[in-house]
C-alpha cells in the first residue's frame, strides 16, 4: 500500500520528517519498505501556456511559443501529437533536470532554436502504469480546473511535493490497506486521534429500489448493497483526485471509475460501478458461474469461468467476476448516463482462488482475500454517491438495496493486566495499558486486574489475548522492553555423531570429484519405488499439486536420473553427481525416514585430453569408486559382498545388490535401457550409479582414520603371471595369494587379463603385481623369494593354476 504523507495530514497533525515517521512505524511492526519523494532530483520544471503552435512541414514537429512567466515567451520545438495552442503544459527550462538525471539544454532542432522542452508525465518520473490513457503517447495537459499559472513550479500541482510511504504489510494487517486504516495506525504511534468523518448524504432523486429484482446467495456475499445515480456526466476527475490516485499507483480513467478506486483507497472497501443499461431487464443476480460460461473482463481478457467463481449477472449472462474485475459488457463509457454502484463483502476464499485461477489478481481481490472492514460497506457507497453528485453532476436516487446485510458484532477479548505484563516482561500499570488501548481506538472495561477489550470491526486481526499482548508491546515500544537472559537449559552447538558421519562421507565423495545435487522428495508413485530392492508401502500426499508429485520417494536415484535428463537435454553428458538425503516409507504401521547416499555417473572416467585414453564409465569403475569410499570410512572391502540380483529400473545383467555382514545395504549397477530409452534426452546413453542405506552403514563405521607415516625401508615388487581355468574368479586367486604370502604382503593388484588364440581353450591369463614391505627392517630377497615359492605352491595345489 502506497500511503501519501500529504493525505495522512488530512487525518492527523503531522509535523515530523517523513523518514523519521517511517522509522517509527517500522519499529511498531508494520514495515515501511521505502519512502519516495517524487520531486527529488528534478529541477526547473514549471507550468507553461502554449501561446501558438504551428506544424513544421514535412515533419511531425511543432514550433510553439510558450509563456513560462518570464518577460518573453520561449520558443520550443515539440514533437508530441497532442500539443496545441491554449494548453497549460509542463515545461523543462534550459538547465532543467528531468527523470534519469537528464539535463535539458537549449539547442537547435531542424535548424530551429528550442529553449526548453514540453514534457510528458513519463519524462518527469511517472510510471507508464499511472499515466492517463489520453496522455500516454504525448505531453501532459493540465485540466481547465487546475489552479495553476505560467511560471509556477509543477511539483505541488502534480502531487510531486508529497512523500510516499510504501507500507509492506503482512497479511494479518490488511486493515492498513486503506488511508483510514493507516491513519488509525499512525495516530496510535504518534498519540493522536485521527479525524475520520461520517458521511451525510442527501438523496435528491426518486425511489428506485422497486425497479430491480436483486437475488444474492448470502454464503457468497454476506453483505451486498446497491445505489443508483442518474444524469451522470462522464468526464476526467478533478486534478486533486487524480493526484491521489497516481501517487497510490492507480491510473486515473474517468470520474466514475476513479471515485470507486478513490473510495477503496480511502476506506479499504472495494467497489464497482455498472452502466445501469446492463440491467435493463430488471434482473440482478449473484451466483456461482455455470460450467462453460465465458466473460470478457475490463482488461479485454476472455476467461472461461469456473463453477467456483462468484459472478454478477443480469439474470442470465455474467457481467462481472465478483471481487476480481468487472466485465467489458457492463463498462462505464462516455455514453453512460445512469450508474449503479455496488459495495459488498464476498467470500474471501472464493475470490482468492478465482484471482489465482485466472491469473488476474487486482487491488480489489487482494483486499477481499485478506479481509475488509464490515463497518465500511454502507459508508463507502454513500461517500461514492456524494462525490459523484459533486464531480459528475449526478442525481442520487432515493434508497439503498440491501440484498444481504449480515451483521458482525465487534469482538470482545478478555485478559488480565498481569498476563500481558508477564508475557512482555514489563511492569506497565493498568492505567497506562488502558491508555495504549485508547490510542488504538479500543474501548476497555477494567475491573481490578481483569480487562475486557472491545475491538472494532476495522481490526479483524485481533481475536485472542495473545493479539492484545502484541498490540501493547508494539505501542509501548519494543525498544523499551528489558533485555534479560532466557532461563533455558544450556545447549552446546555442533553436529550429532550421525551427522558427523554423514558429513564425513559427503566430504569423501566430493573429493572423488562428484557434484552434489538436491532433488524433490515428492515424485510419482512409479518412480518412488523404482531402483528399490524391496519396496514398502508408499507415503502418499492427500492433496498433490499434480500426479508427478503425489508420493514421497523411497530412493534417491530417481532424482539423480531426472537431473541427468535435464543436463543431457542441454548437451551436458559428462556427469558425476551425488545426493545425500532422506527417503520415506510406510512400513509396520508407521511412517519412516531413512538416510541414503546415491551417486550417478555418465561419460568418460577422465576428461578427454592427450594424456589419457578415452575410457567410458562402466560397472567396474563405479565399483572401484564405492570400494574407495568404503575403505576411507573404515569398512573392510573384504566384508563387502556383491550379488547379482534383479532390481526394478536397473539393468538385468549389470546390477548387483550390496551386502555387508549379510545385511543388505544398497545396490550398484547400470540404469535399465527401458528407463533411458523412455526419456528422449537420455536415449542411447549409459548411466551407472549406486545407492546405499546410511542407517545400516553408519553403525558399522569406525571413529575415524589414522594416517600411517611413510615407510623408512624400501618395498620390493614382484610380478606373477598365471594360466588359470576360465571358471576361476579373481577373488579366489587373491584369497590364495594372501593366505600364502605371509605378513609382508601390503598390496596386490591385477595388471593384465588375457583370453585369446595364443593360450589353451578354456583358459585365461592373469597377471598380478605384488608389493612386499617390512616397516621395521630391510626386507631381503630371500624372504620375498620364500613367500613367492609358497604362493606358487598354493596356487598349483589349491586351484590347479600354472605359474608361467
Amino acid at each position: 500500500m502506497l500511503v501519501s504523507y500529504n493525505w495522512l495530514q488530512d487525518f492527523l497533525n503531522l509535523d515530523q520528517d517523513p523518514h523519521d515517521l517511517a522509522e517509527k512505524i517500522t519499529r511498531t511492526g508494520v514495515e515501511i519498505a521505502d519512502v519516495k519523494h517524487p520531486e527529488e532530483g528534478l529541477k526547473k520544471l514549471v507550468v507553461g501556456k502554449v501561446l501558438d503552435c504551428k506544424g513544421v512541414e514535412g515533419t511531425h514537429l511543432h514550433l510553439t511559443h510558450v509563456d513560462v512567466g518570464e518577460d518573453e515567451p520561449l520558443q520550443i520545438v515539440c514533437g508530441a501529437p497532442n500539443v496545441a495552442a491554449g494548453e497549460l503544459v509542463i515545461v523543462a527550462l534550459h538547465g532543467a533536470r528531468i527523470a534519469g538525471n537528464e539535463k535539458i539544454k537549449k539547442g537547435k532542432i531542424r535548424g530551429m532554436e528550442s529553449y526548453g522542452m514540453i514534457c510528458g508525465l513519463q519524462e518527469i518520473g511517472f510510471s507508464d502504469s499511472v499515466v492517463p490513457e489520453e496522455f500516454a503517447n504525448g505531453i501532459y495537459v493540465f485540466p481547465e480546473d487546475a489552479d495553476v499559472k505560467p511560471g509556477q513550479d509543477i511539483y505541488e500541482a502534480l502531487g510531486m511535493d508529497d512523500y510516499i510511504l510504501d507500507f509492506d504489510i503482512t497479511p494479518n494487517r490488511a486493515d492498513t490497506l486503506s488511508m483510514e486504516g493507516s491513519a488509525y495506525e499512525v495516530g496510535a504511534i504518534v498519540d493522536q486521534k485521527p479525524k475520520v468523518e461520517d458521511v451525510v448524504l442527501k438523496e435528491d432523486g426518486p425511489d428506485w429500489t422497486d425497479t430491480l429484482d436483486v437475488t444474492v446467495d448470502e454464503k457468497l456475499a454476506p453483505k451486498f448493497y446497491l445505489r443508483k445515480l442518474t444524469g451522470v456526466k462522464i468526464q476526467p476527475s478533478p486534478l486533486w483526485m487524480q493526484r491521489r490516485l497516481w501517487n497510490a499507483g492507480i491510473r486515473p480513467i474517468n470520474n466514475v471509475v476513479d471515485v470507486t478506486n478513490y473510495i477503496m483507497l480511502l476506506t479499504g472497501q472495494p467497489m464497482h460501478a455498472y452502466d445501469a443499461k446492463t440491467f435493463a431487464n430488471g434482473k440482478f443476480k449473484v451466483r456461482l458461474a455455470n460450467k462453460g460460461e465465458k466473460l470478457t473482463l475490463l482488461n479485454e481478457k476472455e476467461v472461461d469461468l469456473d463453477p467456483n467463481d462468484i459472478v454478477i449477472t443480469d439474470g442470465e449472462k455474467p457481467v462481472m467476476m465478483a471481487g476480481v474485475m468487472g466485465g467489458l459488457n457492463s463498462e462505464i463509457t462516455a455514453e453512460t448516463t445512469d450508474v449503479i454502484l455496488e459495495s459488498a463483502i464476498f467470500d474471501p476464499t472464493l475470490v482468492r482462488k478465482a484471482a489465482l485461477r485466472h491469473a488476474n489478481r487486482t487491488e480489489a481481490s487482494s483486499r477481499y482475500e485478506k479481509g475488509v472492514n464490515w463497518d465500511a460497506t454502507e459508508k463507502a457507497i454513500n461517500m461514492a454517491a456524494l462525490l459523484l453528485r459533486n464531480d459528475a453532476n449526478a442525481t442520487v436516487d432515493e434508497g439503498i438495496i440491501k440484498a444481504t446485510d449480515t451483521k458482525r458484532k465487534p469482538v470482545v477479548v478478555k485478559t488480565t493486566v498481569s498476563y500481558i505484563n508477564h508475557v512482555l516482561g514489563t511492569e506497565i500499570s493498568a492505567k497506562d495499558m488502558i491508555k495504549i488501548f485508547d490510542r488504538l481506538g479500543f474501548m476497555v472495561e477494567h475491573d481490578g486486574d481483569d480487562i475486557a477489550v472491545h475491538v472494532p470491526n476495522r481490526r479483524w486481526d485481533i481475536a485472542i489475548p495473545a493479539d492484545l499482548v502484541e498490540e501493547v508491546g508494539r505501542i509501548y515500544g519494543y525498544d523499551n522492553l528489558k533485555s534479560t537472559q532466557p532461563l533455558l537449559a544450556e545447549t552446546h552447538g555442533g553436529y550429532s555423531e550421525k551427522e558427523e558421519m554423514m558429513r564425513r562421507m559427503k566430504t569423501i565423495v566430493e573429493g572423488q570429484g562428484l557434484m552434489e545435487a538436491i532433488s524433490y522428495s515428492l515424485t510419482s508413485p512409479e518412480k518412488a519405488v523404482r531402483y528399490t530392492k524391496d519396496p514398502k508401502d508408499l507415503v502418499k500426499v492427500q492433496m498433490p499439486l499434480n500426479s508427478s508429485r503425489s508420493a514421497m520417494r523411497e530412493n534417491l536415484m530417481t532424482g539423480l536420473v531426472d537431473a541427468a535428463s535435464y543436463n543431457f537435454a542441454r548437451k551436458q553428458t559428462q556427469l558425476a553427481l551425488f545426493e545425500q538425503g532422506r527417503v520415506y516409507d510406510h512400513d509396520g504401521g508407521t511412517f519412516n525416514e531413512h538416510e541414503h547416499l546415491a551417486a550417478l555417473y555418465s561419460g568418460n572416467t577422465f576428461a578427454e585430453n592427450w594424456q589419457h585414453l578415452t575410457q567410458k564409465v562402466d560397472f567396474y569403475f563405479v565399483k572401484g569408486q564405492l570400494t574407495n569410499l568404503f575403505t576411507a570410512i573404515g569398512i573392510n572391502p573384504e566384508k563387502v559382498v556383491y550379488k547379482a540380483e534383479g532390481i526394478e529400473g536397473m539393468h538385468p545383467t549389470r546390477t548387483a545388490a550390496i551386502y555387508i555382514d549379510k545385511q543388505y545395504v544398497g545396490m550398484i549397477g547400470m540404469i535399465a535401457h527401458a528407463v533411458t530409452f523412455a526419456d528422449k534426452a537420455l536415449r542411447g546413453s549409459e548411466l551407472y550409479g549406486y545407492e546405499i542405506n546410511l542407517d545400516v552403514i553408519i553403525p558399522m563405521l569406525t571413529k575415524g582414520m589414522t594416517a600411517t607415516p611413510a615407510p623408512k625401508f624400501p618395498a620390493i615388487e614382484r610380478d606373477l603371471s598365471l594360466l588359470v581355468n576360465k571358471d576361476v574368479t579373481n577373488q579366489e586367486v587373491e584369497n590364495v595369494i594372501k593366505s600364502n604370502a605371509g605378513k609382508y604382503l601390503t598390496a596386490l593388484k591385477v595388471i593384465d587379463v588375457y583370453e585369446g588364440s595364443h593360450i589353451e581353450v578354456g583358459k585365461k591369463s592373469l597377471a598380478y603385481n605384488l608389493t612386499f614391505l617390512n616397516r621395521k627392517d630391510t626386507l631381503t630377497d630371500k624372504v620375498v623369494n620364500n613367500a613367492m615359492d609358497k604362493i606358487r605352491a598354493g596356487l598349483e595345489n589349491d586351484l590347479d593354476i600354472k605359474v608361467r
